[in-house]
C-alpha cells in the first residue's frame, strides 16, 4: 500500500480534473481504510444553473448499486434464521411464477440475487417504465421463456426484485420495511431509503442530469420503486461509508454485529461466472449475492459493483477486502464513465502510488457505444417505400407479457401509447410498413424499429416493438 495521506490528498485534483474533462455537475467520494472513514467530500453541484454545493449529507440515487445494498439486508434476515440462502422462494411468494414449473419450485434466494436462474437480461424494465407495479411485472415473469437455469448469467433487474420481495414477504413486512429495519436502522444510515418518495422529501438532494446535445441538463424524474431491490435506493456518502465499512468489517459496526458474519460473507462468494476472460492472462468475473467480485488489473481480489439510470445518475464502489480498502463514487450526472474512472484513479494511487493507465479515458470509452444510435436506423433508406394509410395501423396490439398497447393517430401523426402510465412515443415513417421511436429519454438520439406486419385486409396484423427485454416477446397482435 502506499501512504495514505499521500494518496488521499490527489483526490481533489482526481474528481476536479474528471468533472472538467465531462462537464458532470456533481461528485461525492468517500475512502475507508481498517474501519476508518479517511475520506469524504463533495464536488460541484446539486442542479446545473443552480448555487446549492454537492456535500457529505447531499443524498443521491444509486441505481444498480442498490443490489448489494438489498442483499446486505437480505443477509441480515439470513443470520436471523429468517431465511436461508439456499431457501426455495415459491413458499414465501407464491404468486412468483416461471415458464419453467421445475424452477418455479427449486428457484432460491441465491439464484435470484446471482442472476442465474435463466431470466434474460432487461427482462421487465419496459414494463415499468410503462407504468406498471411491481407486483403486475413480477406476475408477468411467468410468460418468458428462459434460458439455463443455473447456467445462464443474464442480469435481471426483476430478478434481484423478486429476491428482494420474497425475503420481505418471509419477514411479514414490506420491503421497504425491511430494508429500514434489518440495515438502515440498525447501522444508522439515517439518509437513505428505499423509498422515492423519501428520496424527494430530502431537501439536500442531487437532480439527475443527462447530456443532450453536449449540454448537461437535468434529466426527466427517475422514479425507480417498482424495481426498489435492484435500483431504489437512495443515500448520501457518509452512509454509503458506514456500509462499507460493515462490508469490511464482516457485519460489525463499532463492536456491535448488525449483519451475521457468515451470512453476509456468503454474499461475497462467487455463485456464476460473468463471461469469459477477455484476454488469456486475464481473469474472470463472477457475480456473488449482488456484487461482481473479481480480481482487478493489479491482482487485488475486490467487491464492486456500480449503478445507472441514463436519465441521469451514476455510482460505483469498490472493496478490496484483504487491504481493508473501500471507495465509493457517487455522481448526478448519466452513465460516461466519470465515476468508474475517479475510483480507479483513487485505488491506483492508493495502491500503487500512482495511476496505471488513464482510467477516465477507458472508462468513457467503454460506456460510449451506449449512446450512439444504430447506424442503420441513423436515416431512411434514399428511396424508401411508402407507408400504407395512417388507419392501417391503429388500433390495440397485445400480447401477455406485454398487455395491450395503443397505435393512435393524432395531429402529429402516428404515436405508440404503452401500460398504465400512458407513456406515448412519436413514430416516425422509416421505410415501408417499419416506423422509428425514440424509448430513452436519457438518450433521446438513439432511435428504434417499430414493424408492422400486414394482414390480407390491408391492416396490421401484428407490430414487433423490438427485443428491449432480451426475451423475444415483442411481438402484440391485433386485439
Amino acid at each position: 500500500m502506499a501512504p495514505i495521506d499521500t494518496a488521499v490528498s490527489k483526490i481533489d485534483g482526481i474528481v476536479e480534473s474528471a468533472m472538467s474533462a465531462t462537464g458532470v455537475p456533481g461528485v461525492a467520494v468517500a475512502v475507508v481504510f481498517h474501519d476508518q472513514v479517511v475520506f469524504a467530500k463533495g464536488y460541484g453541484v446539486r442542479t446545473v444553473g443552480q448555487p446549492e454545493k454537492i456535500d457529505t449529507d447531499t443524498v443521491f440515487q444509486l441505481g444498480s448499486m442498490s443490489k448489494p445494498v438489498s442483499s446486505t439486508a437480505v443477509a441480515a434476515l439470513v443470520g436471523k434464521g429468517v431465511i436461508k440462502w439456499s431457501d426455495p422462494v415459491h413458499p414465501y411468494a407464491p404468486n412468483l411464477v416461471f415458464s419453467d414449473p421445475w424452477v418455479t419450485d427449486h428457484v432460491t434466494f441465491a439464484d435470484l440475487f446471482s442472476h442465474r436462474t435463466g431470466l434474460p437480461g432487461a427482462v421487465g424494465d419496459s414494463l415499468e417504465v410503462a407504468g406498471y407495479t411491481r407486483d403486475h411485472i413480477l406476475q408477468r415473469l411467468r410468460y418468458v421463456p428462459l434460458n439455463p437455469f443455473r447456467a445462464t448469467y443474464g442480469y435481471t433487474n426483476f430478478g434481484t426484485t423478486a429476491g428482494g420481495d420474497a425475503a420481505a414477504k418471509a419477514a411479514g413486512v414490506s420491503f421497504e420495511d425491511m430494508m429500514d429495519r434489518q440495515l438502515f436502522q440498525p447501522a444508522g444510515m439515517t439518509s437513505t431509503s428505499a423509498r422515492y418518495a423519501d428520496f424527494l422529501a430530502r431537501p439536500d438532494r442531487a437532480t439527475i442530469h443527462a447530456r443532450i446535445d453536449g449540454a448537461w441538463v437535468p434529466g426527466p424524474p427517475r422514479m425507480p420503486d417498482a424495481q426498489a431491490p435492484a435500483g431504489g435506493v437512495s443515500s448520501n456518502i457518509k452512509d454509503m461509508a458506514t456500509w462499507m465499512r460493515l462490508q469490511l468489517a464482516g457485519g460489525q459496526l463499532a463492536g456491535q454485529q448488525i449483519v451475521a458474519e457468515d451470512a453476509l460473507a456468503a454474499t461475497h462468494t462467487p455463485q456464476i461466472l460473468i463471461g469469459p476472460s477477455t484476454a488469456p492472462d486475464a481473469p474472470g468475473a463472477f457475480y456473488g449475492l449482488g456484487w461482481i467480485v473479481d480480481v482487478n488489473d493489479l491482482g487485488y481480489m475486490r467487491w464492486v459493483h456500480s449503478g445507472a439510470f441514463t436519465n441521469g445518475a451514476a455510482t460505483t464502489v469498490q472493496l478490496l477486502p484483504k487491504e481493508q480498502l473501500g471507495v465509493v463514487v457517487l455522481t448526478n450526472g448519466q452513465p460516461i464513465g466519470l465515476a468508474e474512472g475517479v475510483a480507479d484513479d483513487i485505488i491506483d494511487d492508493l495502491v500503487k502510488g500512482a495511476p496505471t493507465q488513464d482510467w477516465l479515458k477507458h472508462w468513457v470509452d467503454h460506456f460510449a457505444p451506449e449512446f450512439i444510435p444504430d447506424p442503420s436506423l441513423a436515416a431512411p433508406p434514399a428511396n424508401p417505400t411508402s407507408a400504407q394509410p395512417d388507419d392501417a395501423y391503429t388500433g390495440s396490439y397485445a400480447n401477455d407479457f406485454y398487455g395491450t398497447v395503443e397505435v393512435t393517430d393524432g395531429p402529429a401523426g402516428l404515436s405508440l401509447v404503452e401500460g398504465p402510465a400512458k407513456v406515448t412515443y412519436p413514430l416516425t415513417h422509416f421505410d415501408g410498413n417499419t416506423f422509428i421511436y425514440f424509448p430513452s429519454v436519457g438518450i433521446p438520439n438513439k432511435p428504434a424499429p417499430m414493424e408492422f406486419t400486414m394482414g390480407p385486409d390491408g391492416k396490421a396484423s401484428a407490430i414487433n416493438i423490438g427485443d428491449a427485454d432480451g426475451a423475444g416477446l415483442g411481438t402484440l397482435t391485433r386485439t
